[in-house]
């Protein structure tokens, strides 16, 4: 990669079309796939309104809907609030998710234009706008592109003060490192193996006021910070009706081997966030373990040979990071309880500085074979078309839940004149597109049913007619109504089992039927 720096280009206009090209890549389709489930969630978490939120929940006040119906800590939650006395509007919700992502893009910029170059830097931004799985996240309002933010300029003071030891830099470490928290509970597996390797290295270093400043800090942290983010969050969050912050999922390891099992979840977490999401990828999980061992492979080379001890000290503290992880989630003590999955992201920025950084030194080592320059070639050309099939998949961007087609059907078909029963997982979007339409009156709401009941999933045919006849249409059943679902049409099931007939009004990732009653009901 040395030798791309000996074309002159200016700075500015390698750096300048990297960022345009991630603008471009963020921009494209922002709103097309319309907000689903969490996201409304999200909005709804982050007003500031007092009392109860039609249709959405009884809970008062934003504190307790943070605590009581997210699985985050509040940091995300606090921004938007903010964000949103601008606008309401769909664009501008997403717009928040584009703008954190383009803070990550400039943090890994700024990383790789240190230790490497500013060129391996620009297409080091072109590739990151090229993932998939990433930008997905930056079309979706949610913290996981402020969660990347964070630990991309976390990892960038992490470097700062590998080359030059300050107690201002290590004060600054602490703060980030609690901002990363209470971000995201996922970040801890960064910021933990990251602080303990640094207050290590303060101590071998004998910089002993670095390392005094650095231990007040942390304990300041733990108890000023950490301790109101479990007791206020953390706790209320985990036992709440629909948390996943403690499922109860048996521990199992593939092949009953351990070792296979580390290497299989580092490759479903590979897989997850840095290749793609595509399911059609299950035919190549072979390649991806080719990948993977290519990459284990390089890494050990790099450790061995590289002279800069802050790479030797990043591929030591990625280690960390990943052990700790694997076993905490293995152990079923972390969210979910499964690797690969959008609770990984924390990893993304980890992964893609290191993998980046051992690229560029595993080139550097062999600059001197005489086929070193048709292997960059190789790389250059593997990476742009990498960007290529990026492009592809971010133009085929798909929709979760598609309520915003459901609501605006419903409009139009006049679905405010029948009963219309919403399922749990759909009303939050339900409800967001009804109020931010156009054709929003108060007296929409009369023949409304947004279900709470998230245990009413659960439900036999027989419990739901049931349920639907003493506890929301005590009159009696209706001759017509609307259901409103998505991944889960148990209640139009049930009510076709007791004799209705369905029509799918829309049929697509949310479901609108329209169901009619025999005579004899």
């Amino acid at each position: 990669m040395d030798k791309m720096s000996k074309i002159r280009l200016p700075e500015w206009i390698t750096a300048g079309a990297a960022f345009i090209y991630y603008w471009i890549m963020a921009l494209y389709k922002l709103t097309d796939a319309p907000i689903w489930q969490d996201e409304a969630m999200e909005f709804y978490c982050s007003l500031p309104v007092k009392g109860a939120i039609r249709g959405v929940t009884e809970y008062a006040t934003m504190y307790e809907r943070m605590a009581y119906i997210q699985q985050q800590p509040p940091l995300y939650n606090w921004f938007i609030c903010l964000w949103l006395e601008v606008s309401h509007g769909e664009w501008w919700y997403r717009f928040s998710s584009v703008l954190m992502a383009f803070g990550a893009a400039v943090g890994i910029y700024v990383v790789i234009r240190k230790l490497c170059n500013r060129y391996m830097a620009a297409f080091c931004v072109v590739i990151y706008s090229s993932i998939y799985i990433l930008m997905y996240y930056v079309k979706e309002a949610s913290e996981y592109t402020m969660l990347i933010m964070f630990i991309t300029w976390t990892i960038y003071l992490y470097f700062q003060i590998l080359e030059k030891v300050t107690v201002k830099r290590a004060l600054g470490f602490t703060a980030l490192c609690v901002i990363d928290v209470y971000t995201h509970y996922g970040a801890v597996f960064v910021v933990i193996p990251m602080a303990l390797q640094l207050l290590f290295y303060y101590a071998r270093s004998k910089e002993w006021a670095a390392f005094k400043a650095a231990i007040v800090s942390y304990i300041a942290a733990a108890a000023g910070a950490g301790i109101p983010l479990v007791v206020l969050f953390l706790i209320p969050q985990s036992t709440n009706a629909v948390s996943t912050l403690g499922i109860d999922k048996p521990i199992e390891i593939t092949g009953n081997n351990l070792i296979l099992d580390f290497f299989d979840s580092m490759m479903w977490v590979l897989r997850w966030c840095m290749l793609d999401y595509d399911r059609d990828w299950d035919k190549l999980t072979w390649a991806i373990w080719i990948i993977l061992f290519a990459l284990i492979v390089m890494g050990i080379f790099v450790w061995r040979r590289t002279a800069r001890r802050c790479v030797r000290q990043f591929i030591n503290c990625s280690i960390g990071i990943f052990m700790i992880y694997y076993v905490l989630t293995t152990l079923n003590i972390y969210s979910y309880g499964w690797f690969g999955n959008r609770y990984n992201l924390f990893i993304f920025p980890v992964w893609f500085i290191l993998i980046a950084l051992m690229i560029y030194e595993f080139l550097d080592f062999l600059k001197d074979w005489k086929w070193t320059k048709y292997l960059r070639y190789v790389v250059i050309v593997g990476m742009l078309l990498f960007c290529c099939y990026g492009v592809k998949r971010i133009h085929n961007h798909w929709a979760k839940m598609d309520l915003r087609t459901v609501v605006a059907t419903w409009y139009a078909d006049k679905g405010y004149e029948l009963p219309t029963y919403v399922n749990f997982h759909q009303r939050y979007p339900f409800v967001y597109y009804l109020t931010h339409s156009a054709e929003y009156s108060e007296d929409r709401w009369e023949n409304i049913y947004c279900s709470q009941n998230l245990e009413s999933l659960n439900y036999s045919g027989e419990e739901w007619i049931a349920f639907l006849e003493n506890e929301v249409y005590t009159d009696g059943l209706p001759t017509k109504l609307y259901v409103v679902s998505g991944q889960f049409d148990a209640a139009a099931r049930a009510l076709v089992d007791y004799g209705y007939e369905v029509e799918a009004v829309v049929d697509t990732t949310a479901k609108l039927f329209l169901l009619t009653a025999p005579e004899e009901h």
